[in-house]
């Protein structure tokens, strides 16, 4: 996500006991004339020296169970590599893009390049990244089709995705229990229900409406759902969507708060403190729901976003980042860096790393097996496979449709316009952005 922002989880659970191989024959020959000729280092700040190999990798993972995922498997492929050190650079989420960006100007990308995954196109379209088609053990067979599409632009892929996530809608079993409720299957109910609970100090519903891609991201799996498109945001769709917003707003069922709520740390602590009887959220606060000794279906439940209509299907944004190859290196570099991307994607590290994570993994297959233990990842399973990358229609330019939409999301709960006056103005500036194809 995270969607928005996937915030960063804390640590997890479990081990995944496969052996990372490379490719002895290919890479091997690639290491032998290389070290005969002598090669060193590029600007990315790896090379060789005296049989050893450097390759380097970025990313945001400052804290918690991401950074260990990372450094668990940076450890785990210089086990199974012996003369290869991966030098990694952490640097905060909001310094990333702009530092991968002016590594692509500079034609000095890492060799191995973490990106949230609605920046994929930003990025491959500056030509620095390695399509990864044609390389060897490529395949996107397996995946969950929504996981190919957000690492593909212009029909060629870029990048591995490291796991998945969406939002669901987390309640609190005790407040339905004693008002008789069953969790809401459609946004009438959900409306009813919000009310319903709201009493005293309780709001019946909280969600993130801040000035930000988190408000797009969240609003988005109620007008997916019925059918809308990012191109046309002045049809039923949208307006609709966004007038249950505001609905909820003005009956009192949601906080004006939620102008300035993020989902993560904000929402998580309206629900623990049982300031919020329902949240839209994502599996990254299991974390904190489990440090608060709550229990999945003993405290909370989570049911799929409400769909308008009685058994809609709902089409959520997938979340997560992804993993690309920087333009950059000797071809030595390269290839152990397509070696360690390689090594993610396979079901034992992909199980581990996303447990940590608390992400899902993109293939059907493997998390079929993480279910097992993890129930409460059930919704947002079921959600990803009909979830949609954000940047289908607009690839690079996705983030400038986002902030048109959360800005009329902002204008419409404040009150400063209707929902049908704010979108309009969106579709104004939508209107002038270019659609790039990613597929």
């Amino acid at each position: 996500m995270h969607k928005a922002r996937r915030p960063l989880r804390p640590a997890g659970r479990a081990h995944g006991p496969a052996h990372i191989r490379w490719r002895a024959v290919a890479i091997g020959a690639v290491v032998a004339a290389l070290a005969a000729a002598g090669c060193s280092s590029s600007g990315s700040g790896g090379g060789s020296s005296g049989g050893k190999v450097t390759i380097t990798e970025l990313d945001y993972f400052t804290v918690g169970g991401a950074n260990t995922a990372v450094n668990w498997y940076n450890k785990r492929f210089e086990a199974a590599h012996p003369n290869v050190t991966v030098k990694r650079q952490v640097v905060p989420y909001a310094n990333l893009i702009t530092k991968v960006l002016q590594g692509a100007s500079a034609g000095d990308l890492p060799n191995i390049v973490m990106l949230d995954n609605p920046n994929v196109p930003q990025v491959a379209a500056t030509g620095q990244l390695i399509p990864l088609n044609g390389l060897p053990g490529f395949t996107t067979s397996g995946y969950v089709p929504g996981a190919i599409s957000e690492c593909t632009y212009h029909g060629t892929q870029y990048c591995y995705p490291i796991g998945t996530n969406t939002v669901g809608l987390f309640y609190n079993k005790a407040m339905f229990a004693a008002a008789h409720l069953s969790p809401p299957k459609t946004w009438a109910e959900l409306q009813a229900d919000a009310k319903a609970l709201t009493k005293g100090s309780v709001y019946g519903i909280a969600f993130d409406a801040t000035a930000d891609e988190q408000s797009t991201w969240q609003l988005e799996p109620f007008f997916w759902s019925q059918g809308g498109n990012l191109s046309q945001v002045t049809t039923p769709a949208f307006t609709d969507s966004l007038q249950l917003w505001v609905n909820m707003v003005k009956d009192g069922s949601a906080s004006k708060s939620v102008l300035q709520w993020g989902q993560d740390p904000d929402l998580t602590q309206q629900f623990l403190h049982k300031t919020a009887a329902m949240i839209e959220d994502g599996p990254w606060i299991f974390p904190e729901l489990n440090a608060a000794g709550w229990k999945y279906n003993q405290q909370y439940g989570i049911v799929p976003i409400p769909t308008k209509s009685p058994g809609g299907t709902v089409v959520a944004p997938l979340g997560g980042e992804t993993w690309s190859l920087g333009k950059s290196g000797s071809s030595q570099q390269q290839n152990l860096a397509w070696e360690w991307i390689k090594g993610m994607q396979t079901p034992s590290v992909m199980t581990h790393v996303t447990k940590l994570m608390y992400y899902l993994p993109t293939k059907p297959a493997v998390t079929a097996q993480y279910l097992k233990g993890g129930p409460e990842y059930t919704v947002f399973a079921e959600e990803t496979r009909t979830a949609r990358s954000r940047t289908t229609t607009y690839g690079a330019n996705y983030p400038k449709v986002s902030q048109a939409i959360w800005t009329a999301i902002q204008a419409a709960i404040t009150g400063t316009a209707t929902p049908s006056a704010a979108l309009s103005q969106a579709q104004s500036t939508i209107s002038s952005i270019p659609q790039v194809s990613t597929g």
